[in-house]
């Protein structure tokens, strides 16, 4: 699915609107984006250009989930 996740500062720390920021790896690509009122919000690029829709589904749920266990 994806080579490599990682947290990044979060965006506006320690503010009412703190949003957790992320990268993920893909096939030597790196894509960030953050995680904001449960659904992501990617960058440029975006993975969804090079990804079919049933892959980003699962790639989202993967980094969801991964997102919960590092921030509690």
């Amino acid at each position: 699915m994806f080579e490599n996740f990682k947290m990044i500062e979060p965006l506006f720390e320690d503010q009412v609107h703190e949003r957790h920021q992320f990268v993920v790896t893909m096939e030597g690509e790196e894509y960030t984006g953050i995680l904001e009122d449960g659904e992501i919000i990617w960058y440029h690029p975006k993975p969804d250009a090079v990804k079919a829709d049933e892959q980003m589904n699962e790639i989202e749920i993967e980094v969801k989930k991964l997102i919960g266990q590092q921030v509690k």
